[in-house]
């Protein structure tokens, strides 16, 4: 009989991120499709989650089996870097969701193996493969997020810019690359020098989920990303979204669904973002089959595409 499958999240209860938001997303749909999926919240259910989740969450690990498995995240320091240190019963699993937080811990073939973890998954094929090159693992499994159409949908479009900073605060400066962006944008298209910005910072889902529905345009500056979910739910909720793919996004961004630049392509984001304001104002044919090219795009994230696939490898986990 298959075991139960932990994913350990010991981050403050009530911080959301799009790696947290996942883990709670497989777990919920592996419940669904009849594993015993866990995840561990030591504070009980965070505060932005409906009480449809309040059956995964466990206070703590205890009398694990052979046939369990423990999923860690990539972050391995603290509790965690103690934890996968430690001899345990049941399989060691990390779902990887950002490669390059995880190479910070400088991780390797043989002490992956001295941990005693069997296996190491990916949000994306881009992230596999990147795992793959640069640790020398052999295979690296996809389990992809999920963009739930029913949360990120398109609402009432105002004419404003919905701006998603990159996720690395402690290394400085996509903030003010903000206000330089809004600057620029200013001074060469003085006619958008009134439109709205709006911060995602410090927004639960559901507000999220909202403000992307109701904006016109995307500002996604992402960077180093594994997939870059951000950009995926902007598309699923009708933005056109503009901005960097930040590495991982190379899977999914194209000219037809978006405006993408590199991170040093100041002017051109600049003149991507009056381009799509233009065309939302003017109604553009062209922008608009963008707009649903995106949405399109967002729909390979879908939950029952997701659930599929995770049923897949975690079915072929349990052995």
């Amino acid at each position: 009989m298959a075991g139960r499958i932990i994913f350990l999240n010991c981050f403050p209860r009530d911080l959301v991120s799009g790696g947290i938001k996942t883990v709670y997303r497989h777990a919920f749909l592996l419940r669904q499709a009849g594993f015993q999926a866990q995840v561990l919240q030591s504070e009980g259910l965070p505060s932005w989650l409906g009480q449809e989740m309040l059956p995964l969450v466990c206070r703590d690990v205890k009398d694990l089996a052979e046939e369990d498995m423990v999923v860690f995240p990539e972050v391995l320091d603290g509790w965690y870097a103690d934890m996968i240190r430690q001899p345990m019963a049941g399989k060691k699993i990390i779902f990887c969701q950002n490669p390059y937080y995880f190479f910070t811990y400088r991780p390797s073939v043989e002490k992956l193996r001295d941990w005693g973890v069997t296996q190491v998954l990916a949000p994306g094929m881009e992230a596999a493969h990147l795992i793959q090159r640069v640790l020398g693992l052999e295979a690296v499994p996809v389990t992809s997020p999920v963009v739930d159409g029913a949360v990120f949908r398109p609402r009432q479009k105002k004419l404003q810019i919905l701006c998603a900073e990159w996720k690395w605060p402690h290394q400085g400066g996509i903030p003010a690359y903000v206000c330089l962006f809004r600057d620029m944008l200013s001074l060469k298209y003085p006619q958008f020098s009134n439109v709205p910005w709006i911060p995602l910072k410090k927004k639960g889902e559901a507000e999220v989920a909202a403000l992307m529905g109701e904006s016109a345009v995307c500002l996604a500056l992402g960077r180093m990303e594994a997939l870059g979910i951000t950009a995926l739910e902007a598309m699923a909720a009708g933005c056109l979204v503009v901005g960097y793919h930040g590495g991982g996004g190379r899977e999914y961004a194209t000219p037809q669904n978006g405006f993408w630049h590199s991170p040093e392509d100041m002017e051109g984001i600049v003149d991507s973002l009056a381009m799509a304001l233009e065309g939302y104002v003017s109604g553009s044919s062209a922008l608009l089959k963008i707009v649903e090219q995106g949405r399109c795009t967002a729909r390979a994230y879908a939950p029952e595409r997701v659930s599929a696939q995770i049923r897949q490898v975690y079915g072929c986990l349990c052995g």
